[in-house]
C-alpha cells in the first residue's frame, strides 16, 4: 500500500474512532446534570486530560512556555473554541433540549465547514464532497426522525438549543484552523495547553455555578463517568481528531461528524435497550455511503503539511 494511502486509511480510521467516542459522550453525561453544572463538568473533564498529559509533555516545558509568549493569542484562540468554555457551552444547552435536537446540530458541523472553508478560503466544494455530504446528511435526518422525515418539520428549537449550535460553530471554527496549531508543540503538548488554558477562562464560570448550585456530590459513579469522559471522548477524541485533520484535511474531517448520531443511537440500543429499527439500518448505509463518496477524489487539503510530531 503506497505511503499516502496508508496516511489516509489510518486518519479515516482514526476520525471513525474519535466519532465512537464522541458519540457516548451524551450517554454518560447526562446522570450528571443532576449533581454538578454544566461548566463544572466541562472543567473536570479537562482537568483530567491537564493531569494526565502533564508527565508526558513535562520534556517539551521549555517549548510550551515558548510558545504561550510568542502565540499565547494563538493559543487562547484555541481554548475559546475547543476548550472547557466549548463544551461547557454544549452541556449547558443540552439540559435545555433533546437528544434529537442535539443530533440535528451535530450534523450541521460538515455543512459549516464547507461554508466557512468557502468563504474564508475561496474553497470551491468539489461535487462529489457535494452530494456525498447531502446523502450523508440524508441518512442523519433519516435516523433523527426515526424513519419519517415529515417529523422534522414540527421540531421547535429554544435557547438550549442555541447554545448548542453556538458550540458547533465553535467547533467547525477550531477544526478549521488546526492547521495553524504551533508547529514547535507536538500534538500531546498543544492538547495539554488548550485544556489548561480553556479550564483557567472557564473558572469564573464555575464559580458562578458554586454559587448557585453549590458543591457537585459526588460518588463513585460519578467519578468513574467524569474519568471516562476525560480519557476517552475527551483527550483520546481530540488526539485522534487531530491527527485525522493534520492527513486528511478539516472538510473531510468534518464530514466524519455525521456518524456521531449513529454512534450515539448505537449506543442506546447496546446499552439502554432501545430497539434497532430498518430505518436505523438504511440511515446507517446512507451515512456511510455518502462519506466515502466524499473521500473518493484526492483533494488540496487547506491545511500545512502534516506536522511531523504527534
Amino acid at each position: 500500500m503506497p505511503k499516502s494511502a496508508l496516511h489516509n486509511f489510518t486518519a479515516y480510521g482514526a476520525l471513525l474512532l474519535t466519532c465512537a467516542l464522541w458519540g457516548s459522550n451524551g450517554t454518560v453525561a447526562r446522570p450528571l446534570e443532576l449533581v454538578m453544572g454544566p461548566f463544572t463538568l466541562s472543567v473536570l473533564r479537562w482537568l483530567v486530560v491537564v493531569l494526565l498529559l502533564l508527565p508526558v509533555v513535562w520534556p517539551e516545558r521549555a517549548a510550551m512556555l515558548r510558545a504561550m509568549r510568542t502565540q499565547g493569542r494563538l493559543l487562547v484562540s484555541f481554548a475559546l473554541l475547543s476548550g472547557a468554555l466549548q463544551s461547557g457551552l454544549v452541556y449547558a444547552g443540552l439540559a435545555g433540549t433533546t437528544a434529537i435536537h442535539l443530533g440535528l446540530l451535530n450534523s450541521a458541523i460538515p455543512v459549516m465547514i464547507i461554508f466557512i472553508t468557502w468563504v474564508w478560503h475561496g474553497r470551491q466544494p468539489r461535487r462529489l464532497e457535494t452530494i456525498g455530504l447531502a446523502v450523508s446528511l440524508c441518512g442523519v435526518l433519516l435516523i433523527l426522525a426515526h424513519g419519517d422525515l415529515a417529523a422534522l418539520l414540527h421540531l421547535d428549537f429554544g435557547a438550549g438549543d442555541l447554545m448548542i449550535l453556538a458550540g458547533m460553530v465553535n467547533w467547525s471554527l477550531y477544526t478549521i484552523k488546526l492547521k495553524d496549531r504551533p508547529a514547535s508543540l507536538s500534538l500531546f503538548a498543544f492538547a495539554f495547553l488548550v485544556a489548561l488554558i480553556g479550564s483557567v477562562l472557564a473558572s469564573p464560570v464555575v464559580a458562578v455555578e458554586f454559587v448557585l448550585r453549590g458543591l457537585p456530590q459526588m460518588g463513585a459513579r460519578e467519578m468513574l463517568s467524569v474519568l471516562y469522559i476525560g480519557v476517552l471522548p475527551t483527550l483520546a477524541g481530540m488526539l485522534l481528531f487531530g491527527y485525522g485533520v493534520d492527513r486528511v484535511g478539516p472538510v473531510r474531517a468534518g464530514i466524519f461528524a455525521h456518524f456521531m448520531p449513529v454512534f450515539a443511537t448505537l449506543f442506546a440500543v447496546l446499552i439502554l435497550g432501545e430497539v434497532f429499527h430498518a430505518y436505523h439500518a438504511a440511515g446507517f448505509v446512507l451515512v456511510a455511503g455518502g462519506a466515502i463518496m466524499s473521500c473518493f477524489r484526492p483533494d488540496a487539503v487547506v491545511t500545512s503539511p502534516p506536522p511531523a510530531r504527534l
